[in-house]
């Protein structure tokens, strides 16, 4: 496992920050599927104590990313094809219903979603992190304009956590080409213009073009 920097322990709360840097690891594929997390070893790498590093694992075990594994060890799983299946299942549910009442919702709606891709222009294609944020930004923008916050919590459920981080994480490691993140979301923005039929339209292809590249 690479060694990840210590936490500053400013931060807004140990637990939360331990959850970001392992989940930032297994984004980036610096912690691989198979890889063993040790509780004691972590919390020397973070500069931490052991409490807040065991809170975030038991986090990621919820979220069924890592598995027990020993005494206060863990075992990273792989991203299967059963996770892809749900996960971009529920993208359609939640994000295509949300390109089609976007477009319904007309000008103040999409020019929400079009300030997003304008925003995610210029991010740089090597930071995963980066890269992660600026589409979570975009796809997120559908579901905010229409103010349904049930709606936005599903949204986040499947983005961001650990088990949307680490298929985010498998679809760049399978991605062969980088595209201008603006660039790639540009069409979404054309077909809100053309309306509810052609939004929804786009947006399940444009979920169904990305879940692909996890069989490459």
């Amino acid at each position: 496992m690479s060694t990840m920097k210590p936490i500053d322990r400013k931060a807004t709360t140990l637990a939360d920050s331990a959850y970001q840097r392992i989940s930032d690891a297994l984004l980036a594929g610096t912690i691989e599927p198979g890889s063993r997390l040790v509780m004691d070893q972590l919390a020397q790498e973070l500069d931490i104590s052991r409490t807040p590093v065991r809170d975030a694992l038991l986090r990621l075990e919820r979220e069924g990313m890592i598995e027990p594994s020993g005494r206060r060890g863990y075992v990273v799983r792989a991203v299967g094809v059963d996770d892809s299946v749900h996960l971009y299942e529920a993208r359609e549910a939640v994000e295509c219903f949300a390109a089609r009442r976007a477009a319904e919702l007309g000008a103040p709606a999409i020019a929400h979603v079009r300030a997003a891709v304008r925003a995610a222009a210029g991010t740089d294609l090597g930071d995963v992190r980066a890269v992660y944020e600026a589409n979570l930004a975009i796809h997120r923008s559908f579901v905010e304009v229409l103010d349904n916050p049930v709606l936005l919590d599903m949204f986040d459920v499947v983005w961001q956590g650990a088990r949307g981080l680490a298929m985010f994480g498998d679809y760049l490691a399978h991605a062969s080409e980088q595209v201008a993140i603006d660039a790639a979301h540009e069409s979404l923005v054309e077909a809100l213009e053309a309306g509810p039929d052609a939004a929804e339209k786009a947006m399940c292809a444009h979920i169904a073009a990305g879940r692909t590249i996890h069989d490459r």
